[in-house]
């Protein structure tokens, strides 16, 4: 298999609307799979460090993974990559569906795209043709609506398309990629970067094939992995909200924009349970592409004020932004929100915990009806709060002030409002607490996108569920959560498998329930003898080029703590009581990947041992800002 047959890259100036095709070199891809990979190398060589996020010199890129429109199964994946505006850290955010597999089978890897158009546009994707398109005709559109209208005027109800809502017009640091119906590139707000390009949406339409260099071992594999799909029976039958009830009653869902923890301070967490939820309001199933699980579906309320026809299901994260963080627990309340988040392409997660700031801001006298334009923002007000969400997501009023997230929307506020952000440099927080799975606390604070929610959740499935993998190299013993020399290499291994898989185009969970041969299918598809302590060397790659990106940015260790609220011993949970030393935990994370604990840069051995010596050089940290 040749590098070309990976599928041509290219290189989109929107300031001039040139269009470069590019085939990179066999390397590119053995070093870095493709995905979150191929999009880090591309970008740390070609982007100049302390850009403006929303300026012309950031770049934006769209990257399929290396398996992703192939037969392998749950690897529907690509990852939106730039430099992010809600943190200025390094950004990637990735979604499922069938936009992945579309790039792919129409001859691309990747796009990139510097500058900023004049006017919107969109891209054009075809067998191998690409062409900037008019879209002033789009600007201002839904999501759902922009991908309609371009089906209907490219005359193919098969085009899949990647777009921004209104958020990400109006540069809400919130705001998602969006694409097929419902499916979020949803964090490090690069919906915002989508349009401060102007860039509208991304239609691509493919009928090809994308090579594969031993088909009869990967039918063999294939064949073997649907064997064994029913342990993942509760994620097909119900969706990521499998997990919601245990998550509050565990202490793991974060209460009252995490104040609180706990089955007792959420009371009526029995109307989130996943039977009720699913008999009660699901349609229909559906799934991405290539995979057998089909974890998703769609939602209808039949009456009353949240009545909707069709909705995708909601996902864990989504019940638990606009649910127990906002005190609430009118569960039809939380479908409408977030419909109306996938309809302006805004991030769930940031837009709940930002909700859940707001009211207690309200709640401490911080901000009053006249600031709220009237809105009796009370915790638990489901009307309020999707009166407050109609106000973020078109940036009206206090919603102006809430569409950037937490820091910001403090930093305006003033009057004590910070210690009601929960944020890591920027970013709100997933939901699952650091204090009752310590290693969610190493990721909130040490990945280069901090805050993130999925980077750590490998890790976490070997000492919650299960080895993760049929190899030597992911044979985790289980240890002690507070033994933090033990636990900072267990979460440097399971970081550099979830790097690894993610550049793959693997669904997390697809890989997180259950042993996937990952190795075996990079090798089955490309014809290379690859093994997994090669993927976990690409996976420790990313990292470091990750970690370097944001080292030169002048960024520092210290610059990425967590909310003094999560760093205080937990009310509820395994470890109630107990003060975990987050401190301690990083530096055996950094000592385990090879990176200095004090500058945060990785270390020249790594470097050297990873081939990134002459891309990356010596440590800079007294070269660069502070």
């Amino acid at each position: 298999m040749s590098a070309d047959d990976r599928g041509k890259v290219l290189f989109i100036d929107l300031t001039s609307g040139s269009i470069e095709e590019v085939i990179l070199e066999e390397r590119f891809y053995r070093d870095f799979i493709g995905g979150v990979g191929l999009g880090v190398r591309i970008l740390y060589e070609r982007m100049k460090p302390n850009v403006d996020p929303l300026g012309s010199d950031n770049i934006l890129g769209f990257v399929a993974g290396l398996l992703t429109g192939t037969p392998v199964p749950c690897a529907p994946r690509y990852m939106v990559v730039a430099k992010s505006p809600l943190t200025g850290t390094w950004g990637d955010t990735g979604s499922g569906g069938y936009f992945g597999h579309e790039l792919r089978t129409a001859g691309y890897s990747a796009v990139f795209f510097t500058g900023i158009s004049l006017k919107p546009v969109y891209l054009w994707l075809s067998d191998g043709r690409a062409e900037l398109r008019d879209a002033a005709h789009l600007w201002g559109k839904e999501t759902y609506e922009t991908g309609e209208i371009l089906r209907q005027e490219l005359g193919d109800q098969g085009v899949r398309v990647a777009c921004i809502g209104p958020a990400g017009e109006s540069l809400s640091l919130l705001a998602s990629v969006m694409n097929d119906v419902g499916d979020a590139a949803g964090r490090s707000g690069l919906g915002a970067v989508m349009g401060s390009k102007r860039l509208k949406a991304i239609a691509v339409r493919g009928k090809g094939k994308v090579p594969v260099a031993d088909r009869q071992r990967l039918s063999a594999l294939r064949k073997s992995f649907l064997e064994g799909t029913d342990v993942y029976s509760r994620l097909k039958q119900y969706g990521t909200i499998e997990e919601t009830v245990e998550d509050i009653t565990l202490g793991i869902a974060g209460i009252k924009n995490w104040s609180l923890l706990g089955a007792e301070a959420f009371p009526n967490y029995s109307k989130f349970d996943c039977d009720e939820l699913v008999n009660k309001y699901e349609t229909g199933k559906h799934t991405c592409w290539g995979c057998p699980i089909a974890c998703k579906g769609y939602f209808r309320i039949e009456k009353g004020p949240y009545a909707i026809d069709k909705t995708p299901k909601t996902e864990y994260e989504t019940v638990a932004a606009f649910g127990p963080m906002c005190f609430n627990d009118d569960i039809e309340s939380i479908i409408q929100a977030g419909d109306i988040c996938n309809r302006y392409g805004i991030d769930t997660i940031s837009t709940g915990t930002v909700t859940a700031f707001a009211m207690e801001c309200y709640e401490n006298g911080i901000i009053d009806k006249k600031e709220t334009d009237g809105i009796e923002l009370t915790w638990g007000n489901a009307s309020a709060m999707l009166a407050m969400l109609g106000k973020i997501v078109r940036r009206e009023g206090l919603g102006a002030v809430l569409a950037d997230g937490c820091k910001r929307a403090s930093e305006r506020i003033g009057r004590g409002s910070e210690k009601c952000a929960m944020h890591v440099h920027g970013q709100e927080l997933g939901f699952q607490d650091a204090r009752f799975w310590p290693g969610r606390g190493l990721i909130y604070s040490c990945d280069p996108t901090p805050g993130r929610h999925t980077s750590g959740i490998l890790p976490i499935a070997t000492t919650r569920r299960r080895n993760i993998a049929p190899y030597p190299e992911m044979q985790f013993p289980k240890v002690d959560l507070l033994d933090y020399q033990a636990v900072g290499p267990l979460h440097a291994t399971g970081s550099n498998y979830y790097q690894f898989i993610n550049a793959c185009g693997f669904c997390l969970f697809a890989c997180g329930y259950a042993p996937m041969p990952t190795a075996d299918y990079v090798s089955a598809v490309t014809g290379w003898d690859f093994t997994m302590a090669e993927g976990l060397k690409v996976g420790r790659r990313i990292q470091a080029l990750r970690q370097a990106f944001n080292t030169r940015e002048g960024l520092r260790p210290d610059d990425f703590r967590l909310p003094e609220r999560i760093s205080k011993p937990s009310m509820a949970g395994q470890f109630a009581g107990k003060q975990i030393d987050f401190g301690a935990l990083r530096d055996s994370f950094y000592t385990a990947m090879g990176w200095d604990t004090k500058s945060g840069w990785p270390k020249e051995a790594a470097l050297r041992e990873l081939g990134l010596m002459e891309l990356v050089g010596p440590d800079r940290s007294k070269a660069v800002k502070k």
